[in-house]
């Protein structure tokens, strides 16, 4: 069955408002990356939300590719917008810590939430996530940091979904196009770490046939992840423990 995209925009769209009003928020902060998913949130924010957000373009030693697109999708929107360098405060974090590649990756992506989180705070906003089904779904998202919101509009979209919507609300075709990455080093791209491509994890989410094998990758992948999509484990009550 063919989606109506659009009534799909204006679903997310009044969600959105919905849940700023149920919080009593001035409006909503996110970050703008360079990738579709963003872009996708920054199209909605221009239609729906133009006074009520604000994009933030958060670098550390991004790739000047990553940077351009950025600044492309906030400019051919016009969306209210802020620059916030954070190379200095990165490189003053690591300074005396051990050296970790996979937790220097997920500290830049901790380390935007925490700018999100300032800003949000300052206007009583919320702050949007970005991710989409596939990436909740994976686990391929870092755990209190690009995961640290308030809400996540196209949690329930998958890859596909956000293409299709981001080409309705004139998102760059640049941008539509790229190879899906984190941008969390030079060269990374989405599908080389998932060892899946999106379009398997697309059709494993609607309930379309996949290979076998694909299909055992993605649900190791969920249940690898699932404490990431879960608040922290608790003990268990005093009474219970003492029994």
């Amino acid at each position: 069955m063919k989606k109506d995209y659009i009534k799909i925009i204006d679903k997310i769209a009044n969600w959105m408002n919905q849940t700023l009003t149920e919080a009593k928020s001035n409006g909503f902060v996110y970050g703008v990356s360079g990738g579709i998913d963003s872009a996708l949130i920054c199209a909605i924010a221009s239609k729906f939300f133009k006074d009520r957000s604000l994009a933030v373009r958060l670098d550390i030693f991004n790739s000047v590719n990553d940077t351009k697109d950025a600044n492309l999708v906030i400019s051919h929107f016009k969306v209210n917008s802020v620059d916030k360098n954070l190379e200095q405060v990165f490189n003053t974090f690591i300074k005396d810590l051990p050296d970790n590649k996979l937790a220097l990756m997920n500290l830049k992506s901790r380390l935007r939430m925490v700018c999100l989180y300032y800003y949000a705070q300052t206007y009583n906003y919320l702050v949007c996530g970005t991710s989409n089904a596939d990436e909740l779904y994976t686990g391929y998202f870092t755990k209190f940091g690009d995961s640290g919101s308030d809400f996540i509009p196209l949690a329930n979209l998958t890859k596909t979904d956000v293409r299709e919507c981001s080409k309705i609300l004139g998102v760059p075709s640049q941008i539509i196009n790229k190879d899906p990455s984190a941008g969390l080093f030079e060269n990374q791209k989405d599908e080389d770490d998932l060892k899946v491509s999106y379009l398997e994890i697309d059709n494993f989410l609607e309930n379309n046939p996949i290979s076998e094998s694909s299909k055992n990758r993605i649900l190791d992948l969920h249940k690898i992840s699932e404490h990431k999509r879960n608040m922290p484990k608790t003990i268990l009550k005093l009474g219970e423990i003492i029994k």
